[in-house]
């Protein structure tokens, strides 16, 4: 596993004294695109010397080049041996190995959810992800709400795409490239693209660049709450023969946020939405069992076993669970192969876009997060799993149930998420199938749990 940001603190000092000789562009409303050539120019020779000095690092970092007015320009330096193990295959868990066509697609998404905060947007290429162009950081700007903080950074964000477009439709067009004739960032944004041998890959990137923003806070905010719950819902895939990694799937879904609502319906930690959930689990008003992760995963499970019984490949069922297993199949047939690497790269499909084709190495680079996430979120104290015994109470009343396990109302909610406050207030019926968490007698068979950790 690689050591996360092992030179910030080595290049603290460097990077704010390189800084210093370069103009600082506010942000307005309306940027203006006369200098920013130069501009862009003067900041990458400052990551040249940044990038030097970094020779035998062996991760890539976002170091800090320039500014536009409180936000940070970055770019992600790489030594070479950085870049070349980024194009390695790695072990993200003991059953999973990441297959070499797309570390990278992995290694982007491993920086998205442990390196990149939820203040810096990263430029990037859709089709190749791992290629980033820049990164604006947002951190000086403090005390406003995401929409806030969205608008100041549109501006300064479409400027800089605009330009970027602007390049990459240059090297598009150029039957042959000189680099001599190349301006300093002409050859910067060309040399990210060496490792892609498609013939057409400056025209597909002009026409896609996306901004994708960091998710670390959201999934330390998520390991903080799955700790909870990780070991019972990893003992139910592996009840049903799957593999304890695939239940992580939840932070793939919904960074673990218990309270997560999709505008189609899907609901909790693993997304079900309401006819899946149905059938295997009680989901109407008062009570919706997707909203409890324990129980969720059992339907989660099921429908990964299903998809997996159709398609035959774990890389494909999982795809599967956010695209499908209609639209898997079609992909499939239509490219006549089972290889994840060539649906993600040639299969074009309707709603095969980017969630879809990054799904897989989303989940991957989740994973390889999680396999060290004590160095990775040292801020989030290990705590121990829920402890909980379960009850059958179907067809009794939550007075008749509070009474005879002596439970507040409290207690019911924090160990069943999935009782809604409607059912609490009309002291409702439990249904003819429903098992109850309450708080455990006894200590039997807890030791496994209190020592698991993520």
């Amino acid at each position: 596993m690689r050591q996360l940001f092992s030179v910030f603190s080595l290049l603290t000092i460097v990077l704010f004294v390189a800084v210093s000789s370069i103009d600082v562009v506010m942000y307005a409303k309306k940027p203006v695109q006369a200098g920013l050539s130069q501009t862009m120019d003067r900041e990458h020779e400052v990551f040249v010397k940044i990038r030097e000095a970094m020779s035998k690092e062996e991760e890539c970092v976002p170091v800090r080049v320039g500014a536009l007015g409180q936000i940070d320009i970055q770019y992600l330096a790489c030594s070479d041996a950085a870049f070349k193990q980024d194009a390695e295959s790695f072990k993200v868990s003991e059953n999973i190995r990441v297959p070499q066509a797309i570390s990278r697609r992995v290694n982007f998404w491993r920086r998205v959810y442990s390196l990149w905060s939820k203040n810096q947007y990263v430029i990037h290429v859709p089709e190749y992800p791992e290629v980033v162009l820049e990164i604006h950081d947002s951190t000086r700007i403090a005390d406003v709400g995401d929409k806030r903080r969205e608008k100041l950074m549109k501006p300064g964000l479409d400027s800089r795409r605009r330009h970027y477009r602007q390049i990459l439709h240059k090297l598009a067009g150029l039957k042959k490239i000189e680099r001599d004739k190349l301006t300093v960032t002409e050859r910067r944004v060309h040399d990210a693209f060496a490792h892609i041998s498609a013939k057409n890959k400056f025209r597909i990137a002009a026409s896609s660049l996306r901004v994708q923003r960091g998710q670390r806070e959201y999934i330390a905010t998520g390991l903080e709450v799955a700790q909870k719950y990780l070991p019972h819902v990893e003992a139910e895939f592996q009840k049903q023969g799957l593999m304890p990694e695939l239940a992580r799937i939840a932070f793939i879904e919904s960074s673990f946020n218990l309270k997560a609502l999709s505008k189609v319906g899907a609901s909790g930690v693993y997304q079900v939405m309401p006819e899946t959930g149905r059938d295997y689990l009680i989901v109407n008003d008062l009570i919706d069992e997707r909203n409890d992760p324990v129980k969720a995963s059992r339907a989660a499970a099921k429908l990964l076993a299903m998809n997996y019984k159709i398609l035959g490949e774990w890389p494909l069922a999982i795809t599967a669970y956010n695209h499908g297993v209609g639209g898997i199949s079609r992909a499939m047939r239509e490219k006549g192969t089972s290889d994840i690497v060539t649906l993600i790269n040639k299969y074009d499909g309707a709603n095969f876009g980017f969630a879809s084709k990054n799904f897989y190495a989303g989940f991957l680079g989740l994973l390889a997060t999680l396999k060290n996430a004590q160095k990775v979120f040292p801020e989030i104290p290990p705590s121990e799993p829920l402890r909980f015994e379960t009850v059958k109470v179907g067809g009794k009343s939550l007075s008749e149930v509070k009474k005879k396990y002596k439970l507040t109302n409290f207690t019911i909610t924090s160990l069943n998420p999935d009782i809604g406050r409607s059912f609490m207030r009309s002291n409702g019926v439990f249904p003819s199938r429903y098992v109850l968490k309450v708080p455990p007698r006894s200590t039997n068979n807890l030791s496994k749990l209190a020592s698991w950790r993520p």
